[in-house]
């Protein structure tokens, strides 16, 4: 059997905590196991290194963002001796064959994305938007020391509402696509309370530190729609090199 994992991405905006540990010790367990079971294991992690806290993170430490990221990055691959991990790819999200990936997804994406005006709170620490009934005292809960960043600018779009219906019925005809089951109803229940179309950019001269948006120099992706393509990539290309031995 084909059998591949991932880890979430860390920002390198701090160093490993026993968090991570936890996790990616737990994903190394998982993988070892298939690898004994004599599955064919593809393990994945790495870190995620775009975004406006990153980029503030490097500018308070007066660097250039690259270099932040890569002196930080360093910290999270060292991992792999100092807890004995057995993964296959860590990839960083600055990476060349990354960003190539992040971009052809958008172009994949072109015909569910469209420019709209944006205005919104937003929390960095988070990297999220922020409607007031997420606020307490008209601050992040998680983050109540941060000052909410107020966005008024045109973006991209995503049709996420375009796929309510396609994600419900596809829940519906494959009950055991998410465990445990309990996280399968909160998956479940968001989509069914209704899909919002979505911010996917953030204006370059705001903040450049980001993956370049195709065709279009003013804008780099937010950092979400960027990262969690890396899995994707990944996955993609272990299927590819399966399907032709």
């Amino acid at each position: 059997m084909k059998f591949y994992i991932t880890t979430t991405l860390p920002y390198v905006n701090a160093d490993p905590h026993i968090g991570f540990a936890m996790e990616i010790i737990r994903a190394d367990v998982i993988a070892r196991y298939h690898k004994l079971l004599g599955d064919e294991v593809v393990f994945n992690t790495g870190t995620d290194e775009h975004g406006q806290k990153i980029y503030q993170k490097a500018l308070e430490e007066h660097k250039d963002p690259q270099k932040y990221c890569n002196e930080h990055a360093k910290n999270y691959a060292q991992l792999k001796s100092i807890l004995n991990i057995s993964y296959t790819n860590f990839i960083r999200t600055t990476d060349s064959l990354h960003i190539t990936a992040a971009q052809e997804f958008w172009k994949r994406c072109q015909k569910d994305i469209y420019k709209a005006r944006y205005q919104i709170k937003y929390c960095v620490g988070c990297e999220l938007e922020k409607t007031d009934s997420d606020l307490v005292d008209g601050k992040c809960p998680i983050h109540p020391n941060r000052k909410l960043e107020v966005y008024d600018e045109e973006n991209y779009f995503f049709k996420f509402s375009n796929y309510q219906q396609r994600l419900l019925d596809f829940y519906a005809k494959n009950s055991d696509f998410v465990i445990p089951q309990f996280r399968f109803e909160e998956i479940k229940n968001f989509v069914k309370s209704g899909l919002k179309d979505f911010s996917i950019s953030r204006l370059k001269e705001k903040m450049p530190w980001g993956v370049q948006v195709p065709q279009d120099t003013k804008h780099v992706m937010y950092v979400w729609f960027d990262a969690l393509t890396t899995g994707c990539y990944v996955a993609s290309n272990a299927y590819v090199s399966w399907s032709s031995q």
